[in-house]
Parts: structure tokens; sequence; C-alpha cells
């Protein structure tokens, strides 16, 4: 069993559905990093900055860390800019981790879902989407990361798919 479940992809590649049906699915905890963001930015976060990313980074790591402490497992976590990947995976390196990483091999696939307006996100970005997605599926893997296609998955599909990755 893992003490993190950490979920990676693009905007609009469904990390936020997938979070929720592992919840339910493991009866565990779900942690956003762009929630504890959204304690300090406005509603468009045009107000972001360095010292509010760093703030707020440090406020995941300690909740993270104060779940393993107290012998929470599978805890999911997403939300990750992509600076934060590779920081969260360095903080977290002393514990069981897994990493998920989404992506789409459809470019207006991923556009779609990013333009849809009953995304709970407010980011409409796609072209920033669909960049940081080529970068996650093309480059090398993270430590005990798994890739899943989710083009044509439906949300529970890929959420038994994951299941599956964890009972190995």
């Amino acid at each position: 069993m893992n003490n993190f479940i950490l979920i990676l992809g693009a905007q609009g590649s469904g990390k936020t559905t997938l979070a929720r049906l592992l919840k339910k699915k493991l009866d565990s905890v779900y942690i956003d990093y762009d929630w504890i963001r959204d304690y300090h930015l406005n509603q468009d976060w045009k107000n972001t900055s360095t010292a509010e990313e760093e703030m707020s980074f440090e406020n995941l790591v300690f909740i993270l860390k104060n779940y393993a402490k107290h012998n929470y497992r599978n805890v999911i976590v997403g939300g990750f800019t992509e600076n934060g990947i590779e920081r969260i995976i360095k903080e977290l390196k002393s514990y069981e981790n897994i990493v998920i990483t989404l992506y789409l091999n459809n470019d207006e696939i991923l556009k779609q879902r990013v333009l849809t307006e009953s995304r709970d996100s407010g980011f409409r970005d796609f072209k920033q989407s669909i960049e940081l997605n080529r970068k996650l599926r093309d480059e090398p893997k993270y430590s005990n990361e798994h890739k899943i296609d989710n083009t044509n998955q439906t949300p529970e599909e890929t959420a038994n798919q994951i299941m599956a990755i964890l009972a190995e």
C-alpha cells in the first residue's frame, strides 16, 4: 500500500474526475494543490506570485507529511504545476509513492475538454495544456510512474485500470 498516489496530467486530462473516483473506491483522502492555492488567489488567478506558490507548496508538503505521520495510506494528490511535479516527488521520496500520469493522444479532444464550460477549473489555455500533455506523454518516466492513455476511456475504466495497478 502506498502513502501517496500522485496524479499528474495536463489540464483537461481527467485528473480531478479520476481522483474523485479513486477517493470513493479506496475510501481515501484526496488533496488538490490548486485548492490550497485558491485560499490566496482571486478567481482568475491573476494575482499569482512566487511567494504565494512557495507558501502554498510548503503548506501542501506539511499536510501530506501529517497524513503520513498519522498512518493514512493511498492519499490521492493532484493539481501540480509543471514545476511542482518534480518538487513534490523529491519532497516525498522517503515515502512509498506511485505516480499516475494521464495523457491524451489526440490534441483536438484535449482542446475540447479544456474549453468545456462545465469544467470545475476556469483554466482555458488549451495550447498550454497541449504542450504539457505532450511533454508528460513523451518524456521519460518518473520513478514508479505508470502512464495511462486516457483518450478513449471512461473515467470508470481508467479508475479500474489504476485499481489493478495498485493491487499488483
